[in-house]
C-alpha cells in the first residue's frame, strides 16, 4: 500500500552501531505513486486547519488534545483524499486509512477513526463537498 509505505520505512529507519543509516529500499515502486504521495501531503498540509477542524466538530465528546497524533494524522490525509481526489472511491479511502490506523496506532484506534470519519463523511456529503467522478464510482 502506496500510503501506508511511508510510515513504515519512517519507523523502520534505525541507525546501526556504527552510527550509520541502514539502506533503505525505494520508498516509491514507479512516478506516479510519488507523485500522488508528494500532492497528498502537499494538500493535507495546505488545508490542515479545515481538516483539523473538522475533526474537532466532529469529536465533541472527547478532549482533542487527548486523541493518538497518529489518530489525528490518518484522518487529516483521509479527509484530504476525500475531498480533494475525485478519482478514489470513498470506501476506498475508509478501507485504507482505518488499516493505517489499525497498523500503526493504537489498538482502538481503528475502531475510533472509523467512526469520526464516518460522521465527517456524513457532514462533507450533506454539503456537497465530496465529488467523486470515474470507473467504479456508482453509488458513490
Amino acid at each position: 500500500m502506496v500510503k501506508s509505505g511511508g510510515i513504515d520505512i519512517a519507523l523502520r529507519f534505525r541507525e546501526n552501531d556504527e552510527g550509520s543509516a541502514i539502506s533503505i529500499p525505494p520508498l516509491f515502486t514507479n512516478k506516479d505513486d510519488e507523485k500522488y504521495v508528494r500532492e497528498l501531503l502537499r494538500k493535507t498540509i495546505l488545508h490542515s486547519e479545515k481538516n483539523s477542524e473538522l475533526i474537532d466538530n466532529n469529536t465533541t465528546n472527547w478532549e482533542v488534545e487527548r486523541i493518538a497524533l497518529m489518530d489525528k494524522l490518518v484522518m487529516q490525509l483521509a479527509i484530504t483524499e476525500l475531498v480533494e481526489f475525485s478519482e478514489v472511491p470513498v470506501k476506498v479511502t475508509l478501507n485504507e486509512y482505518i488499516e493505517i490506523a489499525r497498523e500503526y496506532s493504537t489498538a482502538k484506534s481503528s475502531t475510533f477513526v472509523n467512526g469520526i470519519l464516518d460522521k465527517i463523511v456524513k457532514e462533507l456529503r450533506a454539503g456537497g463537498t465530496i465529488k467523486k467522478s470515474g470507473r467504479g464510482l456508482l453509488g458513490e
